[in-house]
């Protein structure tokens, strides 16, 4: 036995940290080393109690996201920004955020250079390339780890899609972890009807400095999210999703009353949430089946779920 596991097996301690274990791999496997009992690593204890958050939120050049949607072949992150949070205290524990430049980004917009203040200048020179883009998705993977569950807001119809498809183009996979959207998992007061960003902040008494940075939006994101019980976003962001649909018909045209009665209702469905579906020409909302099974879904019009 060598003289290292004489000293572990002499002085190894009944309880230790994950990373105190590291130094006794050697004299475990060869039988010496006295059993441990795990304690926790840093922030595990806390995770129990207090739920780890990590925001995320991500700036990108599509190809032409207003009328099209993302296309994943084509477009890419710009910047990424993500925040560990400590629900219960209301504050960052843990801050990352890189420009990305991968080789076959679209070139920058003016309308994207406005909006963002990002530009294909500053890409070329703090931008990360190539392998250094892996390094990072590694690194943002430990975060993943370490959080109960992830936030963003409308993640699921643009930073999660985007993001998975950059990990694919790394060879990796994303992490599978609860996503709490902000747009449709937070329950925010009746009167308070913008979703966007910018009117969230307007709505909870605060402006950001620095609107459409990754990491500033992360920041008000989740200074906003912290008015709400965490609880219950759960249990929203966890619920099996369904698709609702508007029993809109379409009125005769030559009936002055019939079509004031149609845009009146048409109106309110729009109000709602719901969307026009031009394909099948119906106004569809999705929402989460825990508030059908609480009778929570109070609309003036006529609805069904489509099957």
């Amino acid at each position: 036995m060598s003289l290292f596991c004489k000293v572990s097996d002499n002085y190894a301690p009944q309880v230790a940290y994950r990373t105190q274990i590291k130094g006794l791999v050697l004299c475990i496997t060869t039988g010496h080393s006295k059993d441990v009992k795990l304690l926790p690593q840093i922030g595990e204890i806390m995770s129990k109690e207090n739920p780890l958050i990590l925001g995320i939120d991500l700036e990108g050049m599509n190809e032409d996201l207003i009328h099209s949607g993302l296309n994943l072949k084509k477009d890419r992150i710009t910047e990424v920004g993500a925040v560990l949070w400590d629900f219960k205290r209301k504050r960052p524990l843990q801050i990352i955020t890189e420009l990305i430049n991968e080789a076959d980004h679209l070139p920058i917009s003016p309308e994207v250079e406005a909006l963002t203040g990002i530009d294909d200048d500053m890409l070329t020179d703090w931008g990360l390339r190539e392998d250094h883009i892996k390094i990072f998705l590694k690194n943002l993977t430990g975060y993943i780890n370490k959080a109960d569950y992830l936030m963003a807001h409308n993640g699921p119809n643009y930073d999660i899609p985007m993001l998975e498809a950059m990990y694919k183009r790394y060879g990796m996979t994303l992490p599978e972890k609860t996503w709490i959207d902000t747009v449709t998992d937070i329950e925010y007061p009746e009167t308070m009807h913008n979703r966007s960003m910018m009117g969230l902040e307007y709505h909870h008494g605060f402006i950001n400095p620095f609107p459409h940075r990754a990491v500033t939006d992360v920041l008000a994101m989740l200074k906003i999210a912290s008015h709400y019980p965490i609880e219950r976003m759960v249990e929203l962001a966890e619920s099996p999703k369904i698709t609702i649909v508007a029993k809109l018909n379409a009125p005769d045209w030559r009936n002055a009353v019939e079509v004031k009665k149609f845009n009146k209702i048409k109106n309110r469905v729009a109000k709602s949430k719901f969307k026009w579906n031009p394909s099948d020409k119906i106004w569809t909302r999705e929402i989460q089946q825990i508030l059908l099974d609480e009778k929570k879904l109070n609309l003036d019009f006529d609805w069904y779920i489509l099957h």
